[in-house]
């Protein structure tokens, strides 16, 4: 009698949690995607509650009969375990084999982990199912993106049209859509992504030889999973780092997939001891370039430098301009000059000579503008008032001013179109974005300011119809959060006090 009370306790627990009513719609909306997730978290924990109580109800019927044997209770449990938590089923069996179209219906009955995007989280299951595969299929590709439009746009979501974009060989925008993540609402966004995300773009730099890039992504990220800590440690250890080789290996053996990633491990075993630095970068302007006994040479000889320079390592500001100093040597020597002259009218060329002058000056000042770039953050302290500083300075202004109007543009399109859908206007920004950071990362403030005002306008816009008409506000959450981080960058007092007021409304 009391094992019958106890299996009746434990199937009203499972009523009463499958029926226990949401939070109240004054601090959550009932049709929200922290809703959902909540409802959809319930369902699974009444499920498995129920399967517990038939499985105790089972076992007390098997224990009762004395001679039973024991193993239908665990074939039972083999097959219990499966329906409760189908997640497993997809890792470990339809991923590995390929099976897309499988992977996205089961995972879409999986409630754990893709509490707060479910749909978004079957997607992501294909798209890591159609990795394994050795070849892409366009048809594949084409029923997962419809597939994700079904439905609002999560975390989970916009990890697997970077996986999608992966699948077919556009690496550049995979890694512009995984770098989004961080600002996304973490309500919408499950943890497994965020690791699934960051593990791809590790994998992706450590490919490149971004070792830089590599060691500033692990670092912010609190939570390493083992294949991002043993990543970065080769990275640190690539950059001349300290790193023990007990550590690496076993670091090594701790992270999986450890054949794939032998080789990498071997080459950071192979890499040399760091070496004491002999020159600072600071150092760099006080030297002479290869011995040049005249000021062309000198300019020439640092510029072929410059351009061997990898283009995963930042550029030292002071390489920049010692560069530009040489140039503005060089052009101002009158025997450059007439040396053109003369070289002009020996091969008949019909332009003057002045003007081959100018273009030459032009060509050199785009080279600088590019330097600039790939210095990062350091350019900012780079004076730029005179000589070809100052021309490649306007001259990236002037770039980065028709890169943002031409992306801002695309967008507008994308978003007037008839048949627009989130995930294509989502991709739409993300390109924007980060034609945006790479343009105005190099330039003044002021600078900044003035393509931050061309910029805002249109993903304002953007981002209200995503939230109304829409109702992806998961993605105009993200927008505003962009948008507020740079109005306090560039001292945009009303902007930034009304992205502040999008923020903290939120989700």
């Amino acid at each position: 009698m009391t094992e019958t009370f106890v299996v009746l306790g434990c199937v009203a627990l499972c009523l009463g949690v499958g029926v226990s009513p949401l939070p109240s719609i004054t601090t959550l909306a009932p049709t929200g995607p922290r809703a959902r997730g909540i409802r959809r978290a319930e369902q699974q924990f009444a499920a498995a509650v129920l399967m517990l109580a038939t499985c105790a109800l089972m076992s007390l019927w098997l224990v009762g009969k004395q001679g039973e044997p024991w193993w239908p209770l665990a074939c039972l449990l083999l097959l219990a375990t499966p329906l409760v938590h189908p997640w497993l089923v997809v890792k470990w069996l339809l991923v590995p084999l390929g099976a897309v179209r499988l992977a996205t219906v089961v995972a879409r009955r999986a409630g754990h982990p893709w509490f707060r995007d479910p749909v978004g989280g079957s997607v992501l299951s294909g798209a890591l199912a159609s990795l394994r595969r050795r070849r892409h299929d366009p048809e594949t590709a084409r029923w997962l993106r419809a597939r994700l439009a079904e439905d609002q746009l999560g975390g989970a979501g916009i990890v697997a049209l970077g996986l999608i974009a992966a699948d077919s060989g556009d690496r550049d925008t995979a890694t512009k859509l995984l770098g989004t993540l961080d600002e996304i609402e973490p309500d919408i966004c499950p943890d497994i992504a965020r690791m699934i995300a960051l593990d791809w773009l590790v994998a992706d730099a450590a490919r490149r030889g971004a070792w830089h890039e590599l060691v500033d992504r692990v670092s912010d990220d609190p939570f390493p999973t083992p294949t991002t800590r043993f990543v970065g440690m080769c990275a640190r250890r690539m950059l001349a780092e300290e790193i023990p080789r007990r550590s690496l290996v076993w670091a090594w053996l701790c992270a999986p997939r450890r054949v794939a990633t032998a080789g990498l491990l071997l080459a950071c075993l192979r890499a040399p001891r760091p070496i004491a630095r002999v020159l600072e970068d600071d150092e760099l302007g006080a030297l002479p370039a290869n011995e040049g006994r005249d000021p062309v040479t000198r300019a020439m000889a640092l510029h072929a430098e410059a351009a061997a320079w990898p283009v995963t390592v930042p550029v030292p500001a002071p390489m920049i301009e010692r560069l530009a100093l040489a140039w503005d040597l060089a052009f101002n020597d009158f025997g450059l000059r007439a040396e053109v002259r003369e070289r002009v009218d020996a091969l008949a060329v019909k332009a003057p000579g002045e003007l081959v002058v100018a273009r030459m000056q032009r060509a050199v000042a785009r080279d600088i503008a590019l330097l600039l770039c790939l210095a990062g953050r350091d350019s900012e302290r780079i004076s730029a008032s005179v000589g070809v500083l100052r021309r490649a300075r306007e001259l990236q202004f002037d770039d980065a001013s028709a890169q943002i109007l031409a992306a801002c543009s695309t967008l507008a399109k994308r978003r007037r179109s008839d048949a627009a859908a989130a995930i294509d206007v989502w991709t739409e920004w993300v390109t924007l974005r980060r034609s945006y950071v790479d343009a105005v990362l190099p330039l003044s403030l002021s600078e900044r300011a003035t393509l931050y005002e061309m910029f805002e306008e249109e993903v304002r816009t953007t981002a209200a119809w995503l939230w109304n008409a829409r109702r992806e506000r998961g993605l105009a959450h993200a927008m505003c959060l962009f948008l507020l981080a740079e109005a306090e960058r560039v001292h945009d007092r009303d902007a930034a006090a009304y992205y502040r007021h999008n923020v903290v409304v939120g989700l």
